[in-house]
């Protein structure tokens, strides 16, 4: 449900801005409220909207949490006003899969694409209808089976033993070879997301931080006397996901399908002028460090055996890069961002390297997208700019400058106001507005 009026912050603009000539310009701009979907008639040009979702956890939408993810709305939004039915959908960065849940809601075959191992598999459950009599059937053997069951088989990876205690490894251990005596695929991992969504809550660490990074005073002063009930957690989890799956896998189409193509949005394993509308929301300009965000569900499922410093280097906006690579400046060539990089490379030179090869890593996703895409079809490209080094990096209109470089058109753009950030962001780096952009192919 939308956050009523009441229970919003008493001030809106502190809330969302930092800086006074932030705050006087939003209160200049004319106020958009928009609860649930976006309109689709018109054009926005520019303006700032403050939405407040009505489906952000309906259907498969809030499964588990992921990182700067954006509202159904969105994605819904792109897909109804610039596709129709039976239209092929990409999403080059699928996250948590967002966009291929609306995509297969509505009737579109989809595609995605992502390098996050956890992405991939939420992507592919929330967009997998399950059969009910045999998600219940499953569901109640294995309760019945936790409870039962001393088998107990605990995976090794780095500070482990730091992460959880004992009796919840134990817990843990139980619920993991539970779910993996389950024959069908696509239910067995249904559960694993369950449990994936629950392991941090379990954890030692602090639940509301983005974070797992050391354990907080609070958490280490409520250890001893903290009760933690694994199996309770979980069981909760799946009973709150169950009817959710069950609800999206009534109310989807069973005529269309999602399928995961790959892990590089730079290299699209599909055709040329096979899509009919790319939807997406890239990963922010060094800004959120994802296998870090994951790492206790990747570990603990298995999914990324060496460091995780191995993982990062795939990742568009990484900052594991070899110190030889920022030993000179790099220009791009466009004039606003060339002095973007120059003065962060007078603070940072690192820094500055990793936002040049960011929008590098764009701009060949936006050649690789234009390719795929049919004549006239569109790309939606929603994320925020953010401060690097204290330097503004209007990362929005950098991209709407690549993306007419390689031969895109912009047809309209808006900002989304940004209700939930993470705490244990740098205040400077936080950020505040989403924007929307959407391009068409030319020619």
């Amino acid at each position: 449900m939308p956050q009523s009026r009441k229970s919003r912050p008493n001030s809106l603009v502190d809330y969302i801005y930092t800086t006074e000539d932030e705050r006087r310009h939003y209160r200049e701009q004319p106020k958009n409220i928009i609860e649930g979907d976006i309109p689709l008639e018109g054009d926005f040009g520019g303006k700032i909207l403050e939405i407040y979702s009505l489906d952000r956890s309906n259907y498969t939408h809030g499964f588990h949490k992921f990182p700067a993810k954006y509202i159904p709305e969105i994605p819904r939004w792109a897909i109804l006003k610039f596709s129709k039915q039976d239209d092929s959908v990409l999403d080059p960065f699928c996250g948590s899969g967002t966009t291929n849940v609306e995509a297969r809601l509505h009737n579109r075959n989809s595609y995605a694409i992502d390098v996050d191992p956890i992405a991939l598999l939420l992507t592919k459950v929330k967009t997998t209808p399950l059969d009910e009599k045999s998600l219940h059937k499953a569901k109640n053997q294995l309760i019945r089976s936790i409870y039962s069951s001393h088998k107990v088989g605990i995976p090794e990876f780095p500070n482990r033993d730091y992460w959880f205690r004992l009796d919840v490894l134990e817990d843990l251990g139980v619920i993991t070879d539970c779910i993996r005596s389950i024959d069908d695929s696509d239910i067995k991992d249904f559960f694993f997301v369950c449990l994936s969504s629950v392991l941090k809550e379990v954890s030692n660490a602090d639940p509301k931080f983005l974070y797992a990074l050391a354990i907080s005073r609070k958490m280490r002063e409520q250890s001893g006397r903290r009760k933690i009930d694994a199996k309770k957690t979980f069981v909760r989890k799946v009973n709150e996901l169950t009817p959710k799956m069950i609800f999206f896998s009534k109310s989807c189409s069973r005529e269309h399908f999602v399928r995961i193509i790959g892990k590089d949005a730079r290299d699209i394993d599909l055709s040329s002028e096979c899509i009919d509308l790319a939807m997406t929301s890239p990963p922010y300009c060094n800004a959120i460090d994802y296998p870090r965000a994951h790492q206790l569900q990747i570990y603990w499922l298995g999914l990324w055996k060496d460091k995780l410093s191995e993982l990062k280097k795939y990742y568009i906006g990484t900052e594991q890069v070899a110190t030889r690579e920022y030993a000179k400046q790099q220009r791009y060539g466009i004039p606003r961002l060339d002095k973007i990089l120059e003065d962060i490379y007078q603070v940072d030179k690192k820094r500055s390297y990793v936002v040049y090869k960011y929008f590098m890593d764009m701009r060949m996703n936006f050649l690789e997208v234009k390719r795929v895409l049919r004549p006239g079809g569109h790309y939606v490209v929603a994320l925020a700019d953010n401060n690097v080094r204290k330097v503004p990096v209007p990362t929005h209109t950098i991209l709407m400058d690549i993306a007419q470089e390689v031969g895109f058109r912009v047809m309209d753009y808006y900002g989304s106001l940004l209700m939930m950030r993470p705490h244990n962001m740098r205040e400077s780096e936080k950020m505040r507005v989403e924007w929307v952009m959407a391009f068409q192919k030319e020619g």
